[in-house]
């Protein structure tokens, strides 16, 4: 497979004159978003001396990887659109999002807009965004977006350099988010691998793997504190690297194990 730097010479130099405009800052980009400095296989080795029952996932799923953050605040705000939604539906509402933003001047033709800001999405109306589908979870946007400008502006960033378990806590207090939301954007937004989100494909290989007692039962808050901590417990820092292999394999199979 060869090493994750000549992975991404690879990628780069595929497309012809790809070489004239990617710059050493682009490749760095690219390397730390994907995680290239991570040794993938020294991860799968660690992951497996705390849970082998991970082995014939990650065989399935080699490559799979966990991305590095790149705008906690467009991440913080793409999950609040995600509470009881589907993927096409949660596109919709965050693409709408996107265009509040300012415009980025391009050679290509297309428009493209940097993510706005908290103090621009603060003056997003809830009438505004009820009027383009956003539902229940139209006054959350508004508000939360009011409440990080009187954190100030960087705040969110801030969270970063916390422990995951204040992280969670401070991220609790927005309207709209609960523990699995906090866990999404301390993981996906904060880099704070200890997370785990659990939502429907966690819960199912949770009670496969972890919990058989559990089999008829839901998930409760009770049950998602515990099961978490639990989880925690065992993968450490690489928890929510665990979390993506057992929730992209239970996505990718569930149907068949139903049938």
């Amino acid at each position: 497979m060869g090493t994750d730097g000549d992975f991404v010479s690879r990628i780069i130099l595929s497309e012809p004159g790809s070489a004239d405009v990617w710059t050493n800052q682009s490749i760095e980009s690219f390397g730390r978003f994907f995680r290239m400095d991570w040794d993938t296989d020294s991860v799968c080795r660690r992951l497996l001396d705390r849970g082998p029952e991970l082995e014939p996932y990650l065989k399935q799923f080699q490559g799979l990887r966990v991305l590095r953050p790149s705008d906690p605040v467009e991440t913080f705000f793409s999950f609040l659109c995600t509470s009881n939604n589907h993927i096409s539906r949660i596109k919709q509402m965050v693409g709408y999002l996107g265009r509040l933003g300012e415009s980025i001047p391009n050679d290509w033709g297309i428009r493209l807009y940097r993510f706005p800001t908290p103090e621009r999405l603060s003056r997003v109306s809830e009438l505004e965004l009820r009027q383009c589908g956003f539902g229940y979870r139209s006054p959350n946007i508004p508000k939360a977006a009011s409440m990080l400008v009187e954190r100030g502006s960087n705040w969110l960033e801030s969270l970063k350099t916390v422990s995951y378990v204040e992280a969670h806590r401070e991220l609790c207090q927005f309207p709209g988010i609960g523990p699995k939301l906090a866990d999404c954007i301390a993981l996906f937004g904060l880099d704070h691998g200890e997370a785990v989100p659990v939502d429907t494909h966690i819960w199912q290989a949770f009670r496969r793997l972890y919990y058989p007692e559990l089999a008829e039962s839901p998930l409760t808050d009770a049950r998602y504190r515990s099961t978490t901590a639990d989880f925690r417990l065992k993968f450490g820092e690489l928890s929510g690297w665990a979390q993506q292999v057992l929730f992209y394999e239970n996505m990718m199979n569930w149907r068949e194990r139903r049938g």
